[in-house]
Parts: C-alpha cells; structure tokens; sequence
C-alpha cells in the first residue's frame, strides 16, 4: 500500500495536474547556506573525475597497438552501472547507520574506496596499458566497472543528501550543483588525463625546455586522485555534520520492500512510460557520431591532442548551457526544450554521417 499523499501525487502526475506551491514557499537565499552549496559542488566534481577518466580511456586505448572496435564494445560495459543503479538505489535510501547520518553512512565508505580504487589502479596501470603490446583489456573493464558501480551509488547518495543539505527554499540549486560540478569533474579529468599527459603539449605549452613525456604520467595522476579523495573524504567525515533542513514529520520513512513497491509504481506511470521510452530511443541515432566519430579521426591520424582542444570549448559550453536554459526547462512542462531540439540534432548528425 502506499501512503495517500504520495498517492495522491501520482495521481496529478498521471492526470498531468502540476500543484503549483510556488507561493507557500520561500524565495531562494543562499545566506548562510553557502558552504553547503560549495560542498555539494565539491561532491558532484569529485563524481565527475572517475566518469571523465573512463570517459577519455577509449580516446587513450584508441592510440594504443592492436586494439579494436571489438575491444572498445567490450570497454563501454564500464557506463552500464550508471544506468542500472535504480536496481540498488532503494537499498542505499533504506540502509543506513543513524548516528552517522543516512547519506554520509554511504557517502564516506563509498568514497574512501573510490580512493582506494585509484591507488589500486595507479600500481598496476603501466601494466594494464603497456606501450609495447596490447592493452589488457578485461582487467580494465573490472577495473572501471567496479569504479563505475562506486560513482553511480556515490551519485544516488549526493542526490539523495542535496535536498536535504540546503534549505527547503534553496533546494533548487541543487541541480545547478549536479550540472555544473559533473562538468567540471569531467572536464578537469579529460584535460588532466590527456592533455598533462602528452610530451607533446607539455613540451609546446607548459615547459621552457623540452623533454622526455608529459607532465604527469597516468600513474601519478592516478596516484594524486586516490589521495585527494582520500584527504577531502576525512574532512568531510570529521567536519561535515549531516543535518537535515527539513522537518522529519514532512517525511514518510519506507522500508526496502515498501521503496521497491513505490519504484514499481512510479514505473506504471504513462508519463515515466513515455519518458523511459523516449530516453531509451533518443541516442540511436547520434551512436556513430557518439561512439566512433572520435575514434576514426584517431584512426586517421589526427593526434589526440588535437582532439582535445575541441573538446574542452565543449565543456564550458555544457557548464553554462543549463543555466542559460533554466529557466526553460522548469516548470509543467521540462522537457519541451529537448524534445524541440532532438529533430534538429538529427537532422545534423545526417552531416556527420556523411563525413564518416
């Protein structure tokens, strides 16, 4: 059975009724909410750097000997945890040491392996990725599988604790933290993970004499992400106290069964129908463009450093795009935006195709 409120709210969902509470609620301020909001930027960049890494290693893979578009299919299982979390998000909501808190009783041992993982990866990368014969492959997917199942739950939690660590007025920002500190993470990643890495950019941009590599090695970087997951993870640990805005008597407290219940009836939903659907369809068509278009100008000899300064103009623009289109996509009616504009990116990537 579910609870009459959440009922009811399913109910309006179904009907399409949007309850506008607009004027009940307070307007957004960040006084004395503004360490939280930086947090839970700090949190979604952190989230964003093992997603940019495993995000920039098919580019890294791609110029590495006798890899092939077999291998880099193999490689993208490592994104299947992102989207498969909601098998274990109801566990994660449910499961939880009080004293600690319901989000950092998850968040601290999640990231202190995540930190782990890194160091784990670091000793043993030069040997996964050796540049005399083929790259290990399968030791990498467990790898960036297991680091990809520890962002995906680190991403349940640091929703989960966004609203409940701003306030009920300023809860709105907590989008604007996820959008813009994943890219950030990403971007900060891919940057560090092939640009710093390169003797050739090192030698053009960041040296007055030339020499033998890139400023980082692969090792190191991996080496300095595990211990500064490490350390801010004690910081947060030791000085972060999970308190929640909100009343508890706003709230109903569900066990597993009961969240697993709920899920299935949201699922039942005609509009999470539509939506489900649309989003299972939608990157079909961009799939050469997305998969293989960057692969095949490695093929073709563009250097990926090349690669990446078009990239990066990328970043910043998807850093600011949401809060340009904010105010569009809020509202009753979100995702007008993107449906409007994937007929247009279709009828582009037909360009793209062509190319290829």
């Amino acid at each position: 059975m579910m609870v009459p409120k959440l009922e009811d709210e399913l109910e309006n969902l179904t009907a399409g009724v949007v309850v506008d509470d607009s004027n009940s609620a307070e307007k957004p301020n960040l006084k004395g909410d503004w360490l939280n909001f930086f947090l839970l930027l700090l949190l979604y960049t952190m989230q964003g750097v093992p997603f940019g890494l495993a995000l920039v290693m098919p580019i890294i893979l791609q110029s590495k000997k006798n890899v092939s578009y077999k291998d880099q299919a193999i490689f993208s299982l490592v994104a299947w945890p992102e989207s498969l979390k909601l098998i274990w998000a109801p566990l994660i909501d449910s499961l939880y040491v009080h004293k600690m808190g319901r989000r950092k009783s998850w968040l601290i041992p999640v990231q202190y392996l995540m930190g782990a993982c890194f160091i784990y990866m670091a000793s043993n990368i030069d040997e996964w990725l050796p540049e005399t014969r083929k790259p290990d492959i399968l030791k990498l997917v467990y790898a960036f599988f297991f680091m990809g199942m520890l962002t995906a739950t680190l991403d349940i939690v640091v929703d989960g604790w966004s609203l409940t660590m701003l306030k009920r007025n300023n809860v709105g920002y907590a989008s604007t933290c996820n959008s813009t500190g994943l890219v950030m993470g990403i971007m900060i990643s891919y940057i560090f993970s092939v640009l710093l890495t390169s003797e050739d950019f090192s030698n053009k941009y960041l040296r007055i004499m030339p020499d033998v590599g890139g400023v980082f090695t692969l090792k190191s970087l991996l080496y300095a992400w595990g211990v500064l997951f490490t350390l801010i993870t004690t910081l947060i640990a030791i000085f972060k106290k999970e308190k929640d805005n909100r009343l508890e008597d706003d709230h109903v407290k569900f066990n597993i069964v009961q969240n697993y219940s709920l899920i299935g009836d949201i699922l039942k939903l005609p509009g999470i129908q539509l939506l489900a659907l649309t989003l299972l369809t939608s990157k079909i068509g961009f799939a050469a463009t997305d998969s293989l278009a960057i692969l095949k100008l490695i093929d073709a000899g563009v250097p990926k450093d090349n690669i990446m300064f078009i990239h990066t103009p990328l970043f910043v623009v998807k850093m600011f795009l949401p809060l340009v289109v904010a105010k569009y996509t809020s509202g009753p009616k979100p995702m007008n935006v993107y449906l409007t504009a994937t007929p247009f990116r279709y009828v582009k990537q037909l360009e793209a195709i062509v190319l290829l």
